[in-house]
């Protein structure tokens, strides 16, 4: 290809098309007038390519959450990444409440990184990393913003449930709630009443910066001390106090069922055939002068002042309740005149449980109906007057002198009871239990019925036999037989 003079002596070529990257060498021949030729050559690069940097704050300096590039480090480090070989410069450009300012990065034995050369104030930092390699490509990073949030503070610990003269910070209540007031920035609060051993978590408001806490178990009476710790987004953490006081100068009494006396199937659901059960009470202060329990059922009242036995505080009506369902509270009051009432608890008396009976069932009577004789070897028994709420119906078999038992079937609105396996001939006795949810009881009058399924003929005789004794010839035309 012929390059173009220019100015005497001066000869130029653009190439026509783009070279790849790389190293290429260029043969330049010329020649005279008088038809002398010479060549040279010359080596030369061609570097089109140059990688996007990255820049990220150090993992140690990101003293918040992983990765929100929040910090509470006044001189962050920033590892700067994907830098070529061939480069030359690295600059960090920084832009800081409208100003930029340009830094020089270093590279180490552990690759390049920047490090502010004065401390930070508080506030947002926008970092780009421009790079320009031997041939003067440059290439800016994407930009990082990073937060510096050296500041926090506690604004105010309040006990929400102050019930003292307001702000001296005594309570009566057992399950002290408290409110924090921080800046909106803080992620994290905590607080402890054990000095820092154990550590428990306030909830968040609706409200920027309100934090809640209601003390889930009951706290002793005394002299406390709240210690609130908070953590900001940057990592900054903060501690104060607050002392308060537990004034409860009388507890609040409770009344159960005693264990024994809740005689029904499920545990601890207050339900009796007891019809005079026994209830126990407890948290009755030392102090504690008057103690009344309270009884409604159906609409009606009953106080009943209560004295302490050598077994505590107990209560056993003087009379059978009756069936039904029966509230009771118990007030006590103190020297000091407080007074507390407990929950009520709610007890159902079910001291009634229907009889029942049992009896053959329809079509299983094979001799003369009511007699309790059958033929049936597994016959079907029907059994009445089973309560609604009964649970659990037994049927009590009694033969040659043995007893035991098999569970009745309901089906089709309907107890029955058919035996396991088939009965052999003879007498049985069969009685049955049954038991309702309050844990009655009831057996049924026994009933007896008698299995037969054996016949046999003793004897046939011919009564007017004429001839030889009982050689069956007769001349009688009506004979007359007789088994």
């Amino acid at each position: 290809m012929s390059a173009a003079q220019g100015i005497e002596g001066v000869w130029g070529y653009t190439w026509p098309t783009d070279m790849g990257d790389g190293k290429h060498t260029l043969t330049v021949m010329v020649t005279d007038r008088a038809g002398n030729t010479a060549t040279q050559t010359l080596e030369f690069f061609i570097d089109t390519r140059l990688s996007t940097p990255t820049i990220a704050l150090d993992s140690t300096d990101d003293t918040g959450t992983p990765g929100d590039d929040m910090t509470n480090r006044t001189r962050p480090t920033f590892i700067l990444q994907n830098i070529d070989s061939d480069v030359i410069n690295v600059t960090v450009s920084v832009t800081h409440n409208g100003t930029t300012t340009s830094f020089t990065a270093t590279q180490g034995a552990g690759g390049w990184s920047f490090t502010p050369p004065a401390p930070w104030g508080d506030g947002d930092y926008t970092l780009t990393v421009t790079v320009e390699d031997r041939a003067g490509n440059t290439r800016p990073s994407t930009p990082l913003t990073v937060t510096v949030d050296t500041q926090i503070a506690i604004d105010r610990i309040e006990l929400v449930n102050d019930s003292g003269v307001p702000g001296d910070n005594v309570t009566k209540h057992v399950r002290p709630q408290f409110q924090i007031s921080v800046p909106d920035d803080v992620e994290k609060v905590l607080l402890s009443i054990d000095g820092g051993t154990t550590w428990v978590t306030a909830i968040k408001s609706s409200t920027a910066g309100i934090w809640d806490y209601t003390w889930p178990t009951d706290m002793p009476e005394g002299q406390h001390t709240l210690t609130v710790e908070v953590t900001d987004g940057a990592g900054n953490k903060m501690t104060e106090t607050l002392n308060f006081t537990i004034d409860i100068t009388l507890l609040t009494p409770t009344i159960e069922l005693a264990p024994d006396q809740d005689t029904g199937q499920i545990k601890n659901d207050n339900l009796t055939s007891v019809t005079q059960p026994l209830f126990v009470l407890g948290h009755i202060d030392k102090d504690v002068q008057h103690v009344v329990l309270n009884i409604e059922h159906n609409g009606t009242f009953k106080t009943v002042v209560l004295t302490e036995s050598a077994d505590g505080w107990r209560y056993r009506p003087d009379a059978a309740l009756g069936d039904g369902s029966y509230k009771l509270t118990v007030t006590v009051t103190d020297v000091a005149g407080n007074q507390q009432t407990s929950a009520p608890l709610t007890v159902t008396i079910d001291g009634t449980l229907t009889t029942p009976t049992i009896e053959l069932a329809a079509g299983e009577d094979s001799g003369t109906v009511g007699d309790g004789l059958t033929n049936h070897t597994r016959p079907v028994f029907d059994i009445r007057q089973v309560d609604s709420d009964v649970t659990r119906v037994m049927v009590k078999v009694t033969y040659n002198g043995k007893t035991h038992e098999e569970a009745a079937v309901f089906t089709n609105g309907q107890w029955r009871f058919t035996p396991s396996a088939s009965w052999a001939d003879g007498s049985y006795q069969l009685a049955v239990v049954v038991e309702d949810l309050a844990g009655n009881v009831k057996e049924s009058a026994p009933f007896e019925v008698r299995i037969d399924t054996t016949t046999t003929i003793n004897n046939i005789v011919l009564l007017n036999d004429t001839g030889v004794q009982n050689d069956q010839l007769t001349n009688v035309c009506q004979t007359v037989i007789q088994n």
